[in-house]
C-alpha cells in the first residue's frame, strides 16, 4: 500500500485546492477541470474543483473532465452531480440555500431535487393556491389589494384569508377598512352606510357619507343623470334616465327597474355587485329572474300640470285675462283666458281636433278645420242653437302642454295602486280631480271663476308619458273630463277631445295578426272601444319592441272633475338577482364555490350555502384526521413556536431539517451535541476539521483534506 505525501515538485500552492484521494488496484481517474491526468495501478486521484489532476504509478493518466463547480468536497462525493450512497441528493455543487445541503445529506424544506447534477427546483410558487414556505397566504393569483399581497407573503390589514386557495373577505364590518365586498366601512354608526354597504341617495368614502341631492347639477352617486331641475319627459327625471325613443322604438333605460327586451336584467340600481351590474348585465356566478310573481302594489307616474286662468262666466267674471277670440291684451287683461265660455254647452266631445300623429316636439299639433285656422280658429261646437268655437286656435292651443309666461308648471306624482284581483292599476280620482287647489294662479292671488261649490282650481292641463315594452294584451282604459288624447308609439288611440261630461274609452293592444279587429299583417293592432274613436288602429308595434304611451289631458273649468285611469300588463318586472350556489363560480357575495357536487360541507370544502364552510385549516380546531399538524386560528408561524401556514408544523430547531434561511447550519433530529452531530442550536456538533483533536482523533488540523500530515479522516499521515 502506497503512502500518500506532499508532491513538492508541485509546489506547496496547490495544496490548499487539492483533495487527495488514494486508489488501490486501479487507474486513476481525470480530474474534473484538468487537461491531463496522470495515472496507473494504484495511482491517486485528485480533484481540485478548478483543475483535478490525476497521479498514478503505472500506467497513463486519462484526460481530466469538466467539473460542476468549485466546491471542497473530492472527486467521488457531493457535488459531482452523481448521487451516490448516503446523499439525499447532489445538485452538482456544495452551496447551502439552494434545496440540496453542502453536505448533499438533506433536501432542505420547500425544494424538491428531481435530477441529480441539475439545480433544485422551489416548490413555494404564489398563486398556486397552496401556502407553502415562507407564504401567508395564497388566493390563487398575484395582485394586490385583495386581501393577500402580490407575493403571497402579507396579509392585508383590514382582511382575512382564512382558508388557501380561497378568495379573501372582509376580517370584520366596523373595523374601518373596506374591504371584501363591502362598500363603507365605518368604526362607528354613520348615516349612510348600513351592514357596510352605502344606502341609496348616499355617497361615501373614507371621512363619511353624505346626502346626494339630485337637481344641483352635479351628477352624484347613485344618479344616471343631472340636469339641474325637476321635470320630466326631457330624458331625465329624478336623476334617473328616461328611456329614448328615435322613430316610435325606444331604448331601455337601465336601472329604471324595468327590464325591457335588450336588458339582461334590470334590478332598479346603477350598482355593480349584487347580480346585476351598473349596465345591466348579469353578473358572473348569478342569476336573474323577473319579479313577476310578486308585481309592485304601486306604479308612480310623473305628472306635469300647468295651470293657467280660467275665463269667467256672467255669475262670476274675471278681470285678469281676455277672450283671446273676440278680445285683444290690455293693461287690465294682459293674459288670455285658457279657453272662451263653455258655460251651459253641455258638449259630448268633438273628435279629430288634433292630427293623428305627435308632433316633432312630442306634444299634439292642432289640427285647423279645413286646413285655415285663420277661418275657422275654435272647432266650432253647436248645440241649442249655439254655434261657438270649442278652441281657441292654433297659437292659444300650443300653449296648452308647452311652459309659457301664461302658465304654471307643477310637476307632481300619481300612484296607481293594484287591483288584487284583476291584475290591473287603477288612479280613481272620480268627481274628485282637483289636483291643483290652492296652488298655481290661485296661489299669487288670481281668483279662480267658478259656479261651483265649493270654488276649486279647474283650469289646467296634465301630461304624462310611459313606456312599456309591447307583448300583446295591454290594456288601457280611461274615465273622465274634459279633453284627452292618448298617443301609443307616436299615433293618436285615444281621441276624447272638447268639453264633455265623464266618459269612457279603452284600447287593447292585440298581438295577434288574426285576432279581434281587422287582420293584419303584422302585430300591433289596437282594438278600440269607446266615444271619439276609430275601431280598429295598426300601430305598427313589434312583439319585444319598447313604446311609449302618452296622455295628454284637460280640465276647463266646469263642475265636477273626473279622471280614472286603469293599465293592465303595461308594467315590467323588476328583476330579481341571487347568486347561484354550486356552479363552480365564486360570486361577489359568496365565499366559496365547488361545484354542483362540492359543496357538502365536508373538511375544507364549501357549505351548502356558499357562505360557510366545513372544517378547514385556519378554524382554530386541529383536524388530525385529516392532515393538520396542528391549528391556532393564525397559522401564520414561519419558525419556532406557533402553527405554520397550511396547519404544520413550522421550521425549528430539531425537526431534522437544515433551515438555512433561519440561520441552522445543521439539524439531525436529535441535536445532542454529540461527535458529528448537531447541537441543540442547530450548529455543527464536534467533528473532524473543527481544529480540535477529539477522544477518537489522532489528529485535527482544521480541515478535511489529506496529504497535509492529518486525513480528512482526522488519522496522523507522518511517517511512522
Amino acid at each position: 500500500m502506497l503512502r500518500c505525501s506532499p508532491l513538492s515538485s508541485l509546489g506547496t500552492l496547490l495544496l490548499p485546492l487539492l483533495a487527495l484521494h488514494c486508489g488501490s488496484q486501479a487507474d486513476g481517474q481525470g480530474g474534473s477541470a484538468g487537461s491531463t491526468g496522470l495515472g496507473g495501478t494504484g495511482g491517486l486521484g485528485f480533484n481540485a474543483g478548478v483543475g483535478g489532476f490525476i497521479f498514478g504509478e503505472g500506467g497513463d493518466g486519462q484526460a481530466g473532465q469538466g467539473g460542476p463547480d468549485a466546491g471542497v468536497t473530492g472527486l467521488e462525493g457531493c457535488g459531482d452531480g452523481i448521487l451516490s450512497s448516503g446523499e439525499t441528493c447532489d445538485d452538482g455543487n456544495s452551496v447551502s440555500g439552494d434545496g440540496c445541503s453542502a453536505t448533499c445529506g438533506e433536501l432542505e424544506q420547500d425544494f424538491g431535487c428531481i435530477t441529480p447534477g441539475q439545480p433544485c427546483v422551489s416548490t413555494v410558487s404564489c398563486g398556486d393556491g397552496f401556502v407553502t414556505g415562507n407564504e401567508l397566504c395564497d388566493d390563487q393569483n398575484q395582485v394586490d389589494g385583495d386581501g393577500c399581497s402580490a407575493d403571497c407573503r402579507q396579509l392585508e390589514v383590514g382582511w382575512s384569508c382564512p382558508v388557501a386557495g380561497l378568495r379573501c373577505e372582509a376580517a370584520a364590518c366596523g373595523d374601518g377598512v373596506v374591504a371584501g365586498s363591502e362598500e363603507c366601512d365605518f368604526t362607528s354608526v354613520t348615516a349612510g352606510c348600513t351592514d357596510c354597504r352605502i344606502d341609496d341617495t348616499y355617497d361615501c368614502n373614507a371621512a363619511g357619507c353624505v346626502v346626494t341631492v339630485c337637481g344641483n347639477g352635479v351628477l352624484e352617486r347613485g344618479e344616471q343623470c343631472e340636469d339641474g331641475y325637476e321635470r320630466p319627459f326631457d330624458g331625465c327625471f329624478q336623476c334617473q334616465r328616461e328611456p329614448v325613443c328615435s322613430d316610435g322604438v325606444c331604448q331601455a333605460v337601465c336601472g329604471d327597474g324595468q327590464r325591457f327586451e335588450d336588458e339582461p336584467c334590470d334590478d332598479g340600481n346603477s350598482r355593480n355587485g349584487d347580480g346585476c351590474s351598473a349596465t345591466c348585465n348579469i353578473e358572473l356566478g348569478y342569476a336573474c329572474t323577473p319579479e313577476i310573481a310578486a308585481p309592485p302594489e304601486t306604479l308612480a307616474l310623473p305628472i306635469v300640470f300647468r295651470d293657467f286662468i280660467g275665463q269667467g262666466n256672467s255669475l262670476r267674471p274675471v278681470a285678469s285675462c281676455y277672450n283671446p277670440v273676440s278680445e285683444s291684451p290690455s293693461v287690465d287683461k294682459p293674459i288670455p283666458c285658457f279657453h272662451i265660455d263653455f258655460n251651459q254647452l253641455g258638449g259630448s266631445g268633438i273628435r279629430n281636433m288634433m292630427e293623428f300623429e305627435l308632433g316633432s316636439n312630442g306634444r299634439p299639433v292642432y289640427n285647423c278645420p279645413g286646413g285655415d285656422c285663420d277661418q275657422n280658429p275654435g272647432h266650432l261646437f253647436t248645440s241649442s242653437g249655439n254655434t261657438r268655437p270649442n278652441l281657441n286656435g292654433a297659437a292659444p292651443f300650443a300653449e296648452w302642454y308647452d311652459s309659457s309666461a301664461n302658465n304654471i308648471e307643477i310637476v307632481k306624482t300619481r300612484t296607481l295602486t293594484r287591483d288584487a284581483v284583476l291584475g290591473t292599476y287603477v288612479f280613481d280620482a272620480s268627481n274628485d280631480f282637483y289636483p291643483l287647489d290652492g296652488e298655481g294662479w290661485v296661489a299669487i292671488g288670481h281668483e279662480e271663476p267658478s259656479n261651483c261649490t265649493p270654488a276649486h282650481n279647474v283650469s289646467f292641463t296634465s301630461e304624462t308619458h310611459f313606456w312599456f315594452e309591447y307583448q300583446g294584451g295591454e290594456q288601457f282604459t280611461f274615465a273622465g273630463d274634459d279633453d284627452l288624447w292618448v298617443f301609443v308609439n307616436g299615433k293618436l288611440a285615444l281621441d276624447l277631445g272638447g268639453l264633455h261630461g265623464s266618459q269612457t274609452a279603452s284600447f287593447a293592444l292585440d298581438a295577434d295578426t288574426d285576432g279581434a279587429g281587422v287582420a293584419d299583417s303584422a302585430d300591433g293592432t289596437a282594438d278600440i272601444t269607446g266615444q271619439y274613436t276609430s275601431n280598429d288602429l295598426d300601430l305598427e308595434l313589434n312583439v319585444g319592441g319598447v313604446y311609449e304611451i302618452a296622455l295628454f289631458h284637460a280640465e276647463r273649468n266646469e263642475c265636477g272633475s273626473n279622471f280614472k285611469v286603469t293599465l293592465k300588463d303595461f308594467n315590467k318586472p323588476k328583476s330579481v338577482c341571487a347568486s347561484t350556489c354550486g356552479d363552480g363560480i365564486v360570486a361577489n357575495d359568496e365565499l366559496c364555490d365547488d361545484g354542483p357536487s362540492g359543496n357538502d360541507g365536508q373538511y375544507g370544502k364549501c357549505g351548502a350555502d356558499c357562505r360557510s364552510r366545513g372544517p378547514y385549516c385556519g378554524d382554530g380546531t386541529e383536524q388530525s384526521a385529516n392532515g393538520e399538524a396542528c391549528d391556532d386560528g393564525q397559522n401564520v408561524s414561519g419558525y419556532g413556536q406557533g402553527c405554520a401556514p397550511g396547519c404544520r408544523q413550522p421550521a425549528s430547531c430539531g425537526d431534522g431539517a437544515v433551515n438555512t434561511v433561519f440561520g441552522e447550519l445543521c439539524d439531525d433530529g436529535v441535536n445532542d451535541g454529540r461527535y458529528e452531530g448537531c447541537t441543540s442550536e442547530c450548529e455543527l456538533g464536534p467533528r473532524c476539521g473543527d481544529g480540535d483533536t477529539q477522544a477518537d482523533e489522532e489528529c485535527d488540523d482544521g480541515n478535511l483534506l489529506s496529504g497535509d500530515g492529518c486525513s480528512k479522516l482526522c488519522n496522523d499521515e507522518q511517517p511512522k
